[in-house]
């Protein structure tokens, strides 16, 4: 991540990849109630992208995020199953 970045000089702060994280979670929020929306409300506006474009973009960014905030998501992750297997 943090090559990549390099590479194509993005060098955002770590409160402007909150901005796009959250940006992006609406982005999907927002595909999701597209969506399941009834069929009667048909929306005039451009063709969503698939759920999994918007995922994906979202991903990316909370990877941008973790890596600026010198968070190793392996490790995280892991703890957080832990803490998750506990509570059952």
């Amino acid at each position: 991540m943090e090559v990549w970045n390099e590479m194509h000089a993005i060098f955002n702060s770590e409160l402007t990849s909150m901005a796009l994280v959250t940006e992006k979670a609406g982005e999907l929020a927002r595909a999701i109630a597209r969506k399941q929306a009834e069929p009667q409300h048909h929306h005039h506006d451009a063709p969503n992208p698939p759920l999994s474009d918007e995922i994906a973009e979202l991903l990316w960014e909370i990877l941008s995020l973790s890596a600026q905030s010198g968070i190793d998501l392996t490790e995280a992750l892991a703890a957080n199953l832990e803490k998750r297997n506990q509570k059952k």
